[in-house]
């Protein structure tokens, strides 16, 4: 890629995209989608730099994950949805992505931590030095 500020926005649209787990081709074909609004596979392919054939795995990735609509016409030509909307999408991706781990490690948190809990605890004095409260069990 040259010096010109497009490609290093490209460049990071990619990167970024990737990180949510598109393939590089696939992430490629949105960035390029996003700029043409929609276009014919090879046009697609000229833009992204992506295969032509490779276009059409790369759509179908995209259609599969949410960002890209297909038109079922000859040739087909694929739409990118609004970046805006496709913000939206990959926001919930992530939040399903930290949502379902941490409830998996609170429910193993609280069944091994549930026999910890069982008793009374009080505060008897606190430490001058520190300020830290002492907790006794009963």
């Amino acid at each position: 890629m040259s010096g010109d500020p497009s490609d290093q926005t490209r460049s990071t649209a990619v990167k970024q995209l990737e990180a949510f787990g598109l393939s590089t081709s696939a992430a490629r074909t949105f960035v390029a989608l996003v700029s043409l609004g929609e276009g014919t596979t090879q046009h697609v392919s000229d833009v992204a730099d992506v295969p032509r054939t490779r276009v059409y795995d790369a759509a179908d990735e995209l259609r599969d994950r949410g960002p890209v609509d297909v038109t079922q016409s000859s040739p087909q030509r694929y739409g990118a949805i609004s970046t805006e909307t496709a913000g939206r999408h990959f926001e919930q991706e992530c939040d399903g992505r930290v949502t379902v781990p941490t409830d998996a490690l609170d429910r193993l948190t609280s069944v091994n931590r549930s026999a910890e809990r069982q008793g009374v605890w009080t505060v008897t004095g606190r430490d001058r030095t520190r300020g830290e409260s002492h907790l006794v069990r009963r």
